[in-house]
């Protein structure tokens, strides 16, 4: 049963890839990069894990059909969605998205600058709080900034957003280079690549394409090392960084695998045979964590706030940083029917999808930001794409109601 789980889970895979390398227009829709994440992330553990010793009886196949499960729900929720979202339909003034994105990206990039001045062994690969935690908060400012000066740029280029987009790019990038964040490189690559195809349907050549698979894979796979690196060093130290065996480690983790994966069969395995669900409430519990300030309410009054949620088994300890997998949170909170997670959050981004498609800014914008933490579903959580929503939405409501047209200015879409 295993190998069966397995062969389909594969042929699932690179079933979208294989779409996205035929038809090139589709390599920024959800299906395809949710493919990429899984075969560079999901797939190498999942085969290395096939026969592993010391796995909890079943645990393997409950995974891995959870997995394929997951999988399948977020293909039929990005197909069945048909309509765009009218709410984010809106004349905005050009001129005020310009003054926007700087305004965004001198706050953010301030943060940016503080965040710089930490060592690298209190920010990387570790689990950041206090100040960190501050500074990346409102450092996502730059990446509005970024992204709308981007969108402004594809469609009109003007000095002021070029010069707007090599400022942040060089803050982005000093940060993807120091700490080795693979969504953060993502990110920067999905909103240069988007806004120039929304804006001017460019599409990515089919090799820079397979190159691009080709160095998320291998960079997958050896990214704790050269994080080891930054750590120890406050930043890339590239002696070091060239004695890194890239194809080495791909290869490794086929024969060994990584934890995550081996985390989250012993998780649903404990799920599954204690029945203790947390019905969502994790969602819950992390909007608290992120945007209650404990400062302002007491540490008391914000733990007070959270819902109790189940515990995991005694023995549970993962290292520091590693992530759990989205299926292991779906499955806590719904069993297998927390595959529904997939399925909604496919459907929501699809009709995103279409609202940019038809040439809406804020949809352009949304879905941009949203499609690098949804693909990650997978890796990590489903909740990255739920946080960003309501940080976008407290801190980008005000200035896209600022910058709504008014008769006597410039549109960046027409009515």
């Amino acid at each position: 049963m295993s190998n069966i789980l397995l062969v389909a889970l594969v042929a699932l895979t690179l079933g979208c890839l294989f779409r996205g390398l035929v038809d090139t227009r589709r390599i920024f829709e959800l299906p395809f990069l949710a493919g990429l994440i899984v075969a560079s992330f999901v797939l190498p553990q999942a085969i290395s894990l096939l026969y592993a010793p010391f796995l909890p009886v079943g645990a393997y196949d409950k995974t891995i059909f959870m997995t394929l499960l997951c999988f399948l729900f977020l293909l039929v929720g990005w197909q069945i969605a048909r309509r765009p979202i009218d709410l984010l339909r809106a004349d905005l003034s050009e001129r005020r998205l310009m003054e926007v994105a700087t305004v965004f990206s001198l706050i953010g990039a301030y943060f940016y600058y503080k965040l710089g001045q930490i060592p690298g062994e209190a920010i990387v690969g570790v689990q950041i709080s206090g100040a960190p935690v501050k500074y990346l908060f409102f450092a996502r400012l730059m990446t509005y900034g970024l992204t709308i000066a981007c969108l402004c740029f594809a469609r009109r280029p003007t000095k002021w957003m070029l010069a707007v987009i090599a400022i942040d790019t060089m803050f982005y990038l000093d940060r993807i280079v120091v700490t080795g964040k693979r969504a953060e490189a993502a990110e920067l690559f999905m909103i240069f690549a988007l806004a120039f195809w929304f804006q001017r349907g460019r599409k990515m050549s089919r090799m820079l394409l397979i190159g691009a698979v080709a160095v998320a894979v291998l960079g997958t796979a050896s990214m704790s090392e050269y994080r080891n690196v930054t750590r120890a060093n406050s930043g890339p130290e590239m002696s070091q960084i060239y004695k890194i065996d890239f194809v080495g480690n791909l290869t490794e983790s086929f024969q060994d695998g990584g934890h995550e994966l081996r985390y989250a069969m012993i998780l649903i395995d404990h799920i599954d045979a204690t029945s203790r669900f947390d019905y969502g409430s994790i969602h819950w519990n992390n909007l608290v964590w992120n945007y209650v300030p404990s400062r302002f309410v007491g540490a008391d009054v914000k733990q007070e706030l959270m819902v109790s949620t189940p515990g995991v088994p005694r023995d549970f300890q993962p290292a520091t940083g590693s992530t759990m997998t989205g299926m292991s949170d779906a499955f806590q909170s719904f069993w297998y029917l927390g595959a529904l997670k997939f399925f909604l959050l496919a459907y929501i981004l699809r009709r995103i999808w279409n609202s940019a498609q038809r040439g809406d800014t804020l949809g352009q914008f949304v879905y941009i930001l949203s499609v690098v933490p949804a693909m990650h579903a997978f890796s990590h959580q489903t909740d990255w794409v739920l946080s960003g929503w309501v940080h976008m939405l407290v801190f980008c409501t005000p200035v896209f109601a600022y910058a709504l047209a008014r008769p006597t200015t410039r549109h960046v879409q027409e009515a």
